[in-house]
């Protein structure tokens, strides 16, 4: 039988292994099961379409709106939990289609750059436009 030289450093060795080995083959009890990818679909689906609505209430106009109607949030968020999937879908996809009235600042900027390419134009070609 050999002896080994380094007879502490085998056995550090053969410690770190057997842990390292333990601690590699632990497996943790996972539970699963099949369920229809209808179920999953509309789960994932009526999370999407609430979050999308709860997104809009909670603009300021929004909010505002609702109050001016006489609709406290809880009354909004009780009204919203009994909808269908179907009908809370065909809310939020109304709610994507419908376009942000804003304060028009980007139609007056786009505008403005259109007015300064012409003038840029008629500036380089030589014309001049008189209004009389």
């Amino acid at each position: 039988m050999h002896v080994f030289k380094n007879d502490h450093l085998l056995r550090q060795i053969a410690i770190i292994l057997v842990v390292s080995m333990a601690l590699i083959s632990i497996v943790p009890q996972v539970d699963a099961a099949f369920i229809s990818s209808e179920a999953s679909f509309s789960d994932n689906l009526r999370q999407q379409d609430t979050a999308t609505i709860k997104k809009v209430l909670e603009q300021k106009l929004i909010k505002q709106r609702l109050q001016a109607l006489g609709y406290s949030g809880d009354e909004v968020k009780t009204r919203l939990d009994k909808l269908s999937d179907n009908e809370l879908h065909r809310f939020a996809t109304q709610l994507d289609t419908i376009a942000a009235g804003g304060d028009g600042l980007s139609v007056i900027v786009a505008i403005l750059v259109i007015v300064g390419i012409i003038a840029l134009v008629l500036f380089i070609t030589g014309k001049r436009i008189v209004i009389q």
